[in-house]
Formats: structure tokens, sequence, C-alpha cells
């Protein structure tokens, strides 16, 4: 995460120990790949939102902006950690994305609320909604699986040293 440069490692394994209690607080779908990582593991592996070929600023930046959706972050960057590279499981893990960004979502700005009726909540919705419909758009497309095809390889040339 870029947010590692800034944070200690106690502030991040507290974070991520957060980021699993709300992936269970959500119900976000397949969250038990985190059962097989321990906090520090994960230290290791979150990293924000964005590629990885990004500058950290740039990771730090639009995770800020997405961290509604940060538990969901933190389960897709598992998934690529153990990416196998192919089309199937890639767009499983998209699919997983979606539904998992819908379920933060709905909770925390449903529509059939006496909150429809201020204007300023109605407004965080819809920036709410158009980050979620942009990650959707960005995790989905050639560009990504390209991602999910490198992440593979890495993996496969850190397990040959």
């Amino acid at each position: 995460m870029p947010e590692k440069e800034n944070k200690s490692t106690n502030e991040l394994e507290l974070e991520l120990a957060f980021l699993r209690f709300e992936c269970g607080r959500y119900n976000l779908d397949g969250r038990d790949i985190l059962n097989r990582y321990t906090d520090a593991e994960l230290s290791r592996i979150y990293n924000g939102a964005g590629p990885d070929s990004w500058k950290p600023i740039a990771r730090q930046i639009l995770t800020e902006l997405m961290k509604l959706f940060k538990p969901e972050i933190l389960l897709h960057d598992v998934q690529f950690e153990e990416s196998d590279g192919t089309r199937e499981t890639f767009e499983l893990v998209t699919e997983l994305w979606k539904r998992n960004c819908r379920k933060i979502f709905d909770s925390e700005y449903p529509l059939c609320t006496w909150k429809m009726l201020k204007r300023s909540y109605r407004i965080e919705r819809s920036y709410w909604w158009g980050v979620m419909q942009a990650g959707n758009l960005a995790i989905s497309g050639s560009a990504a699986f390209s991602a999910w095809s490198e992440a593979k390889k890495r993996k496969e040339a850190t397990e040959k040293v």
C-alpha cells in the first residue's frame, strides 16, 4: 500500500485487522481468502488501489478517493497475489469485485431511506456510485487482465528464486 511509507508496521497491521473486520461486517464474498494470511503477510501484499506500475503517490491518492471500498481493495490485492493468470479466474475475481463493491455501497448508501430527503446524502451517494462504476470499469478491462497475467508471472519468478 502506498501509505506503507508513512505508516508504521503496527499502524498498517491495525488497519488490516480493521479491514478484515469490515469484510465480515459487509459479508463480502471471497473473504475466506484472508484466513490464509497473517496481518504481517497482508501488510506485504496490500498496496491499495491502482496498478503496481503506478507511482506510490498516485496509488495513495486513488486509494483515498476509493476509501469506502478499501475492504474490497484488500481482497482484490490478495486475489492478485494468488493469480493463476487465467481469463476464467480473472472474470470470477472481477465479478466478486463488482458484487462486493455493491454490497458496501448498498450498506452505506441505501436508496430507501429518509436520508434521501437530504441533498448532502444524495450528493455523497452519487459520488460513491460514480466511484464504484469507475472502479468496475477499471478492474475489468484489458489492462487489468494484463496486470492479472503479470501478477502470475511475478509469482512464478519469485518462486524460482
